[in-house]
């Protein structure tokens, strides 16, 4: 082979290494890239579109830099850069964390102990930061008085919550009012004020409650009580029975309650209801007397007439003793004497008698009727002292002797005789023994 030959092989071997080489950098090398994560199964997105989950293999990425992001839900997605130059083989293996949701709780009345999953976390009101995201969470709220609230919390990624419980009392409420107020009030056995009052943490079930006021009946109410229940319980009490003593000076005086006659004092009235009362006392030759009484609820009253005399009296005294007085045709007594030889009588009082004019009659058989009027001045006494009855000459005695009959009217027995008078002023004296018999002369009524 000459020399020409050898020169245009080698330009040809040239040329021809030229265009392969030519070839070969026109198609680059393809870079394998292996990518994995933990845990598995996370969405691969290179370049902003999705390729699958890991594992995964990529063979197509064109040469140059590129945006990987590894993202699984309820896991804080990965973010990074890589460059195909950088070898024919690239390995990722992303470590996910678990995303945490933010989470405010708040309570009404605030304290409460929190409890999530069944652990104590803190009281409200508090900011929960590390609550993974990818699980929902039971959570209690706990506090004493109330019942347990529970609620469930699913977070949506990172976007923050706040909720705001208000708790529900695990007792009821109750508005105690009582007409009078001041009643003592007891729940089941528990002493807790006096009305008006407003218990709460009263427990729920049956709740028993007593009402104590002096001088007022005892009541007692059953509630059922719900928890978070408030109710009311207004309640009228009703007073106990009172005792009403009622005397007057001087005693007998009839007694008038309310108008209803009660008998005579002293007098002991039970069983009056709480509340006043019109007492009257009333008695013959006194002014009548009435008074206000207030009986109160289950107490004993005392209360006194001491009654004023306002009527009049008389007196009279008569000659000779032994007639009767009769004040407006009714006997008011006998004037009377412990001295047999007394000209006038005792005095005899008449108490009582009503102010004005009364007819006074004074009669004694053998005497002539004395009619006379008195006027009578309140609390003040007529005297009428020195009264003479004019005796009527009816014989009453007749005596028999041997000259014949004789009658007259006996002026005194002796032994010895019988002295008559047998006229006005014409006396006789008979020696017993020449009396044969001595009659008595009966007559009707002497008074005319």
């Amino acid at each position: 082979m000459d020399n020409c030959s050898i020169v245009r092989l080698f330009g040809c071997l040239i040329a021809f290494g030229a265009l392969a080489f030519s070839v070969i950098a026109e198609e680059p090398v393809q870079t394998r890239v292996s990518i994995a994560s933990e845990p598995s199964g996370a969405i691969v997105v290179i370049d902003g579109a999705e390729r699958g989950t890991t594992p995964l293999v990529v063979f197509d990425l064109k040469p140059g830099r590129h945006h990987l992001r590894c993202r699984l839900p309820g896991y804080v997605a990965s973010d990074r850069f890589f460059d195909t130059q950088n070898g024919p083989y690239l390995d990722f293996m992303e470590t996910l964390s678990e995303e945490r949701g933010i989470l405010l709780l708040k309570s009404d009345p605030a304290g409460c102990d929190i409890r999530v999953d069944g652990v104590s976390v803190g009281r409200t009101p508090r900011l929960l930061t590390n609550l993974p995201t990818k699980e929902r969470h039971s959570i209690c709220l706990r506090k004493e008085g109330y019942q347990d609230q529970l609620i469930s919390v699913k977070f949506d990624g990172r976007r923050p919550l706040v909720r705001e419980e208000r708790m529900v009392l695990a007792s009821g409420t109750l508005a105690i009012t009582s007409d009078p107020a001041g009643a003592e009030v007891t729940i089941n056995g528990v002493k807790r004020g006096v009305t008006p009052l407003e218990v709460s943490g009263v427990p729920k079930g049956r709740a028993v409650v007593q009402f104590h006021l002096d001088g007022f009946a005892d009541e007692t109410r059953e509630l059922a009580i719900q928890a978070g229940d408030r109710q009311t319980l207004p309640i009228v009490l009703t007073g106990l029975p009172g005792t009403l003593r009622l005397s007057s000076v001087p005693t007998g005086a009839r007694l008038y309650v309310n108008g209803q006659a009660q008998g005579t004092a002293p007098q002991a009235l039970s069983g009056l209801r709480p509340g006043t009362y019109e007492v009257r006392a009333e008695l013959e030759g006194y002014a009548v007397m009435t008074k206000k009484v207030v009986i109160e609820n289950g107490a004993s009253a005392n209360e006194e007439f001491r009654l004023s005399n306002v009527m009049g009296a008389f007196e009279v005294r008569t000659s000779p003793p032994g007639a009767q007085v009769l004040i407006d045709g009714r006997l008011a007594g006998v004037t009377k004497t412990g001295d047999p030889n007394a000209e006038f009588s005792d005095v005899l009082r008449v108490e009582n008698l009503l102010e004005g004019e009364h007819s006074v009659v004074m009669k004694k058989d053998g005497f002539k009727t004395l009619t006379k009027t008195v006027k009578i001045r309140s609390k003040e006494t007529r005297k009428w002292h020195r009264q003479r009855l004019s005796r009527l000459f009816l014989p009453d005695t007749e005596i028999v002797t041997a000259n014949g009959t004789r009658r007259g009217v006996l002026l005194r027995s002796r032994e010895d005789g019988i002295e008559i008078e047998e006229k006005p002023g014409v006396v006789s004296y008979f020696k017993r023994d020449d009396i044969r018999k001595i009659n008595t002369i009966k007559h009707e009524s002497s008074e005319q």
